[in-house]
């Protein structure tokens, strides 16, 4: 079994929502996301290692260094594609403490509940991957069987709803006061959850079945917590690039366009989550 990536998968990509910004003078700058196979409207295909949402480049500052293998809290499956990602691992009492200091960083320079949301969502994920990977038990199976295959099953763990419920009342924040009341309410929701003596690790059994792991588990998640309007312009994106990708395709025939082919391979993965998920909510007929 090997650990990362399957031979020419170059695919790494900023999510919904997760467009790089300037970095301050004091901040830590992320490294450049540079379009492999594909025209530059797509801003989430860039050179393996180089997302955002990678550890250690989050607004809040560096983590832990990158270690050579999966997370040991992680279950272990069949597939090593995209979803087992070298990565730092966390403690409970370290995921918890850092996102409430990057809640305490996006207040003091946010004006406004809109703005304090984004920030904090793309400052948070990396360490909500972590909570979900030591907590979350059967969330993911069942949210996604519930899109990919319908009516699809209720989880019996309850971070992934829990979270999604709490993110979609944080959006509606009103005002900032209102905004780090539910921001709170995600913290607490994850001390809760990993207070538990052993809290049930993250299943990918789904993930690995309909997505062969082609995904990863915050892009997952960024999904769930996106409203209809980010879902729509990223399909539309990405059906301007699987069209661009699949006409290279065709004029290179006989040789091995790995990184191409990987690339349309996990962009026709994630038109199917994304197109399931508007479904669902009934903002796409059809």
């Amino acid at each position: 079994m090997s650990s990362g990536k399957k031979p020419g998968d170059e695919t790494l990509r900023v999510p919904p929502g997760m467009t790089p910004k300037k970095p301050s003078p004091s901040a830590p700058s992320a490294p450049s996301l540079r379009p492999i196979d594909a025209p530059p409207t797509d801003s989430f295909v860039g050179r393996a290692g180089s997302g955002l949402h990678a550890l250690g480049n989050s607004p809040s500052g560096p983590q832990k260094a990158l270690t050579g293998e999966a997370a040991p809290e992680v279950s272990q499956g069949a597939w090593r594609e995209r979803v087992f990602t070298p990565r730092a691992v966390m403690s409970k009492d370290e995921i918890v403490s850092t996102l409430e200091s990057s809640l305490r960083v996006v207040l003091g320079t946010a004006n406004h509940a809109r703005v304090a949301f984004e920030e904090l969502r793309r400052g948070w994920l990396p360490t909500l991957r972590q909570a979900l990977e030591q907590g979350g038990g059967d969330g993911l199976d069942a949210w996604l069987s519930q899109l990919l295959k319908p009516p699809g099953r209720t989880g019996l763990d309850p971070l992934v709803p829990t979270l999604v419920a709490d993110f979609a009342r944080l959006r509606a924040a009103k005002d900032l006061a209102a905004f780090e009341e539910e921001a709170l309410k995600v913290v607490e929701t994850v001390r809760r959850v990993l207070a538990f003596e052993k809290p049930r690790k993250l299943s990918f059994k789904v993930l690995e079945r309909e997505l062969e792991g082609k995904l990863e588990i915050d892009e997952l998640f960024l999904v769930a917590v996106s409203d209809d309007g980010e879902l729509s312009r990223r399909l539309k994106e990405i059906g301007a690039t699987m069209e661009s990708l699949r006409d290279q395709l065709k004029k290179r025939p006989g040789k091995q366009p790995d990184g191409m082919y990987s690339n349309f391979v996990r962009l026709k993965a994630e038109v199917r989550v994304l197109d399931a998920e508007l479904r669902r909510r009934g903002t796409k007929g059809g």
